[in-house]
């Protein structure tokens, strides 16, 4: 399946490996990396961005809702492509036009240049993350070498987002809000020659079919979704516009499925998720991306709101869990060859549920070094084992020629999961705080805390699935 000019070894399955796989996997690293810290590199940034360009609230949010809602919507078939036209190829083509999306706007002199940009970069960004994943997948074909491989992409999956919250605040301040987009380019085309010489090309084979049908009613329906669920951050839950695109996208979701169902040529067969251990991993990443994704949105608003941190501080706050996830995610890496992907998931999710539930506790003077931190570690720790074994369960066993959609299918649940997290907890901690009848630090901060707790829930029920829905505690 993976073609290589390079002389082939023997792994302990008896078949060949490419011996510059481990080359290509930090080419791989690199460039998930890139994509999962451009989503957060903006964030810290935005202030000054806004100013520089006059720009309105709403097209603020619309700097990081653009870039979302272009990946989430546009990664299936980002996916099935990578499987008909060749991962390497789209592997590469993606970085190309995340690098040019970068540069207009980091050079953009208008809001609707910036606008058009980053949903540029969140599209190239959904061709190139799921193709990635699957070169993965085809290239470390030894049960063992793919274990400390997800280990690896975890890390880099998990860091992404704080690396980028420190770099956007250390770029901001020392330069200008431009360099978090412009930074893209160089670095990208070191990982685009390093590509060219250790990646190997795979896809299907046979004719190209397309499934023009699932195709529309799959981008549309999670566009819609994602696109409902940010409405409901501003415009509240009950509003119409907040419930008709929810709607929309559940009923466009729902024809997707009856569509698969009767395709000849399916973009995502079924067959996909059918499997149960591989149907309750991805639900698992969806559970999992809806807390980690309120937990960082809720310890910046404590941060910044509350302890008055400054954006650089912010960012270098979140150092803890980006370290709690590299060593998570490479011990899951080391252990899934030593006990089962069950016990490491659930040993992780109840580190996970530790760690954000201490910050239930969280008082306006609550200090940095003796509960924000210890509790982002063991989060960090806990959510990199458990996110990186699961990743890897929703991708083993799956036949070849799907490897680019079931990856790209592993990308969206957690974009939507991070979606749904936000807004729903982001209601609860609302309501929390406007039950006091004073908006201040205390009620602030009650308002956090509950919304800790309710993402600790969260993952609890992740732990639940996890232990009773696997066939098997072998297998999950």
């Amino acid at each position: 399946m993976t073609e290589s000019s390079a002389a082939a070894v023997t792994n302990s399955g008896g078949t060949t490996a490419d011996p510059r796989r481990w080359a290509a996997l930090a080419v791989i690293a690199a460039a998930q990396l890139l994509v999962v810290l451009d989503a957060s590199v903006v964030n810290i940034a935005l202030p000054s961005a806004q100013q520089a360009l006059g720009m309105s609230d709403v097209a603020k949010q619309w700097v990081v809702t653009g870039y979302s809602l272009a990946f989430g919507g546009l990664l299936l078939l980002g996916g099935r492509m990578a499987d008909l036209h060749g991962r390497k190829r789209m592997f590469i083509g993606g970085l190309v036009g995340f690098a040019v999306a970068s540069a207009v706007g980091g050079l953009a002199e208008n809001t609707a240049t910036l606008l058009t940009a980053r949903a540029a970069q969140g599209a190239f960004a959904a061709f190139l993350a799921p193709a990635g994943l699957a070169l993965l997948v085809t290239t470390f074909t030894d049960p063992g070498e793919r274990g400390r491989a997800f280990g690896i992409f975890g890390a880099a999956v998990g860091t992404g987002g704080v690396v980028g919250m420190v770099l956007g605040g250390v770029l901001t301040d020392l330069g200008s809000w431009r360099w978090c987009l412009l930074i893209n380019v160089p670095v990208v085309a070191v990982i685009v020659i390093a590509a060219l010489k250790l990646l190997g090309e795979s896809k299907i084979s046979g004719p190209v079919r397309y499934d023009l049908p699932g195709t529309l009613t799959a981008t549309f329906g999670v566009g819609s979704l994602i696109y409902g669920i940010s409405l409901a951050v501003e415009s509240g839950w009950d509003s119409p516009w907040t419930i008709s695109f929810i709607a929309l996208g559940i009923v466009l979701l729902i024809a997707f499925v009856l569509i698969e169902k009767r395709s000849k040529a399916p973009m995502m067969p079924l067959r996909i998720v059918r499997d149960r251990v591989r149907g309750t991993g991805y639900a698992v990443v969806f559970l999992i991306g809806g807390a980690l994704y309120a937990f960082y949105l809720f310890l910046t608003y404590y941060l910044q709101v509350v302890q008055d941190y400054s954006p650089l501080r912010t960012g270098l706050a979140f150092v803890p869990i980006g370290v709690g996830i590299f060593i998570g995610s490479m011990v899951a890496g080391r252990l899934l060859g030593k006990m089962s992907a069950k016990g490491v998931v659930l040993t992780g999710l109840g580190a996970g549920v530790l760690g954000i539930g201490w910050l239930g506790l969280l008082q306006p003077d609550t200090g940095f070094w003796t509960v924000v931190m210890p509790a982002q570690l063991i989060v960090g720790l806990g959510i990199g084992a458990a996110l990186t074994t699961v990743m890897k369960l929703t991708l083993d066993g799956v036949d070849h020629n799907d490897a680019g959609v079931a990856s790209a299918l592993t990308n969206a649940m957690r974009e939507i999961g991070g979606a749904v997290g936000i807004s729903a907890l982001n209601v609860v901690a609302i309501s929390v705080t406007a039950a006091s009848g004073v908006i201040d630090d205390s009620s602030l901060t009650d308002g956090y805390a509950v919304a800790f707790v309710v993402s600790a829930a969260v993952l609890a029920v992740a732990a639940l699935l996890t232990a009773f829905a696997a066939k098997s505690a072998e297998q999950v």
